[in-house]
């Protein structure tokens, strides 16, 4: 085949994203063969299943490219017919090799003075026919990845918005508008939103861009930054090419600085169409759905996200006041109340001991009720109520349903997701909290709870070198996040390690301020490893801060436990079932409970929790 005579018919594609190419090779004379090169690697992959995007308007426009080629224009079609709302049918007639069919002087319908010779038009005849059969195949799997349970035909990536003014106490505003972007962009049923905002630091965007790198499908890049000047707002927004970092397109958006919710939905709208989703009208339902609030409830809403996503003690006591804030400036607002709902329910669960969950999780369950009384459509609400339901009242079936809910609501929830795969640890289904898990990392991969979640389904499930590889990779997303060090050292005690596993607890204690966690985890290690004296040292700490904080009655248990007294053991964990400890939950897969199952009283107690 010559190959100068090599001619590129068709390629679809759109936005830099080739789906594949025809090239149709005629030879000049003498005997060589006529013939149809198709990209072998783009076949490949439509079979596997694996089709890049291609756009409706870029297969419409191709369509019009081949008819152009072979003069294919009059008002009936001699090639190429369009079937309307299916797709497209090739309508000439067709002889066999060999003799059947219209004679060797005849020529096809249509072609009569229109350019090529006849041999050379059945060629490109033939390379129609492989087109559109190309194409049938490749829009059909298109169709099905974007049904699928994926769901999702173009990933957005969002980097963090940036505060442009001067004061940096309003970084929260960014913050929280960027987040606000994130919720509305995921309701869009064919877009898959993944947020890089988890890590607002300095390297944040150096993170991001790392994970863009890696996960090479993200069709988008989303950032900008946010102002208020003169009783204005205005959102600077950008989409970037994952690849060349080129900016795609720019545009600002300005309204009053009270409508921030109205705002929020003119962009999200605006970058979901260019981003080339296609939006059925129930998405721009959602997108245009604006939930009415005062201006000062959202703001003091804004900011209790802000230092809620900070997970420490003060974070979420602050958090909590600002979040009351919102509420005492607009009783309806939902999502206010939802916010109240979280923080209450981390001040009360085990690791952030600041409440006893008895006077912790009522007003968290108070909290959350009122939000999905408000908002039934709220899915922040169904998943605060979820998970009181799943760590406070111990109803399994009632947090499954709630996080159910939540994820029909907006399946683009990592938290949902997050919390959901907590409901399947409790459970005792660990690969489907594992799957939870990473979808909902895939939502946030630099969220460091999530990481650590991960980490948590390995370690349930006694893959402890990967439990340990994965904490690790935490302690380096937040060198200083104490329970990345904890849960490494509970890993590293599985595997017998006990004196690496008594670092990372010193770690943790340091980062911590000598939590009662960090400290309790310290005491358990130095008695598995033989150390006695260390073991007694740690647990007289312990004693001496219950008197002036709460210290959960479990880590009073964990240490008698690893001391080998069972009797207080279980003394303990009867004070633990009293305060409604939420670790209990996941007793029946945690590795350190395997002998303590053993005791009679201990099933009782496990059965009274999951009868």
């Amino acid at each position: 085949m010559n190959p100068a005579r090599k001619q590129t018919v068709a390629v679809i594609g759109a936005g830099g994203h080739v789906g594949f190419g025809l090239t149709l090779c005629i030879a000049e004379g003498g005997h060589q063969t006529y013939g149809v090169d198709i990209n072998e690697s783009v076949v490949k992959s439509i079979s596997a299943g694996q089709v890049p995007f291609v756009e409706e308007g870029a297969l419409t426009r191709n369509i019009s490219l081949l008819r152009k080629t072979f003069g294919d224009t009059g008002d009936e079609a001699a090639y190429i017919e369009t079937i309307p709302k299916r797709g497209y049918r090739f309508v000439a007639p067709v002889r066999m090799a060999g003799g059947q069919g219209p004679g060797a002087g005849e020529q096809a319908p249509g072609t009569g003075d229109r350019g090529l010779p006849a041999a050379r038009k059945w060629v490109l005849v033939t390379g129609i026919l492989l087109v559109l059969g190309v194409l049938v195949v490749a829009k059909i799997v298109i169709r099905h990845h974007q049904t699928g349970p994926a769901g999702a035909s173009r990933i957005l990536a969002v980097l963090p918005f940036r505060n442009l003014e001067s004061d940096g106490s309003r970084d929260y505003f960014a913050d929280g508008v960027t987040e606000a972007l994130i919720a509305r962009l995921a309701n869009v049923r064919s877009l898959r939103v993944v947020s890089l905002a988890a890590d607002a630091g300095p390297q944040s965007d150096q993170a991001g861009w790392s994970v863009i790198r890696q996960n090479g499908q993200v069709n988008g890049v989303l950032t900008g930054a946010v102002s208020r000047y003169g009783g204005r707002l205005r959102i600077d927004a950008k989409l970037m090419d994952p690849g060349t970092r080129m900016v795609r397109w720019a545009k600002s958006y300005e309204h009053d600085a009270g409508d921030l919710l109205a705002l929020e939905s003119t962009v999200a709208e605006a970058i979901a169409g260019e981003i080339q989703v296609t939006l059925t009208a129930e998405d721009r339902a959602r997108l245009r759905q604006q939930r009415r609030a005062k201006p000062e409830a959202v703001d003091a809403y804004l900011r209790g996200r802000y230092f809620w996503n900070r997970r420490t003690e003060d974070g979420l006591r602050r958090a909590a006041a600002y979040f009351q804030q919102a509420i005492a400036a607009d009783p309806a607002y939902a999502p206010a109340y939802a916010g109240l709902a979280d923080s209450y329910a981390l001040l009360g669960s085990i690791g952030t001991d600041a409440m006893p969950p008895r006077e912790a999780m009522p007003l968290a369950k108070a909290a959350a009720e009122k939000a999905v009384e408000l908002d039934p459509s709220l899915a922040e609400g169904r998943v605060s109520l979820g998970y009181v339901k799943l760590s406070y009242d111990w109803d399994l079936s009632g947090a499954a349903r709630e996080f159910s809910r939540a994820l029909e609501l907006n399946p683009g929830s990592a938290t949902a997701r997050h919390w959901y795969s907590h409901y399947f640890m409790a459970a005792g289904n660990l690969d489907q909290a594992l799957e939870q898990m990473r979808e909902a990392l895939q939502l946030e991969p630099l969220s460091p709870s999530i990481n650590v979640g991960v980490g948590w389904c390995l370690y349930y499930s006694r893959q402890y070198d990967r439990a340990i590889e994965q904490f690790r990779s935490v302690t380096e997303i937040d060198p200083t996040l104490p329970l990345a060090h904890q849960t490494l050292g509970m890993a590293y005690e599985q595997k017998g390690l006990h004196e690496r596993a008594i670092e990372e607890y010193n770690r943790a204690a340091a980062f911590s301020n000598n939590s009662p966690s960090a400290v309790a985890a310290l005491a358990g290690a130095y008695a598995g490893g033989g150390k006695t004296a260390e073991a007694r040292r740690e647990l007289s700490r312990l004693e001496e801060m219950s008197r002036a904080r709460y210290v959960p009655a479990f880590y009073f248990a964990s240490v008698h436990y690893a001391m080998g007294d069972v009797n207080n053991t279980l003394d303990w964990i009867r004070k633990s079932v009293a305060e409604r400890c939420d670790y209990l939950i996941y007793m029946r897969v945690e590795p350190r409970a395997e002998k303590l199952a053993r005791e009679p009283e201990f099933g009782r107690i496990m059965k009274a929790l999951h009868p």
